[in-house]
């Protein structure tokens, strides 16, 4: 019997329960058939045309997301629109998708967890649904932060003295300069997230927590290639006959 668009994201779902998303958010399959068999995935940050063209390259017939579409109602499906015309391409490639985003940010483990890890923080806790905290063996702000370039793969905009003390680093993938204030009540030294803005930044700094800024994408990087390898471990454990393929396209830092 073959696997289904559907099968898939039921096990999608129990990676990352829909419930768990944000009720602004738009998660779940939100393009193509339950019914539709499938043998390959294709992860990705974001579903743009280069992922299409690579899902249909590498012979897949569904892509799972952590970025969705679809955020406001549409009262038309023209192609002189960004979204219309990716809506259309995923039609007449007969594509599935599938996107995880704040339930995937808000899952143990997480985009936030693989963060962490790819970081080398050791003792991590959750501190809120979504914020982690753990400790590194790294000495200074510096040093952590040419780590951290290394480690994320692109160039960090960095706020605090490259000689402070480090021992306790909170993260938070994405968007997380509304999180600031609680990293710095759990007595974070160095806060890492994706994009913060210049004047809180300098609020943290002013408090005593150094930040880095490492860009949307390259923050919720490895939560992607977790999340490719969490599918396919959960398809072998129920013998899904499929492959789950991490997305190659890497349009920005």
């Amino acid at each position: 019997m073959s696997v289904t668009v559907g099968d898939i994201a039921g096990l999608c779902g129990r990676i990352a329960p829909y419930t768990d998303a944000e009720e602004w958010d738009n998660v779940g399959l939100l393009a193509g058939r339950d019914d539709a068999p499938v043998d390959t995935v294709l992860c990705a940050l974001d579903l743009t045309e280069a992922v299409v063209d690579e899902a249909v390259a590498r012979g897949a017939q569904m892509i799972v997301t952590h970025h969705p579409i679809l955020f406001r109602g549409r009262k038309n499906l023209r192609e002189d629109d960004a979204e219309g015309r990716m809506l259309c391409r995923l039609v007449r490639a007969n594509l599935a998708m599938v996107a995880m985003h704040t339930n995937y940010d808000n899952a143990k483990p997480g985009v936030n967890d693989a963060l962490a890890a790819a970081l080398g923080l050791h003792d991590v806790a959750d501190i809120d649904r979504a914020l982690r905290q753990g400790r590194t063996d790294i000495p200074t702000f510096g040093t952590f932060a040419d780590f951290a370039e290394q480690a994320l793969g692109g160039p960090i905009r960095r706020y605090g003295d490259p000689n402070a003390p480090v021992r306790r680093v909170s993260v938070l993938g994405g968007a997380g300069g509304d999180y600031l204030s609680m990293a710095l009540e759990c007595g974070t030294d160095v806060f890492v997230t994706g994009e913060v803005s210049y004047h809180r930044a300098m609020d943290a700094v002013d408090n005593g927590m150094c930040v880095l800024e490492a860009g949307h994408a390259a923050t919720e990087r490895p939560g992607i290639l977790a999340l490719a390898l969490a599918l396919q471990k959960a398809a072998d454990a129920v013998q899904y006959k499929i492959r789950v393929l991490n997305s190659e396209v890497r349009l920005c830092l």
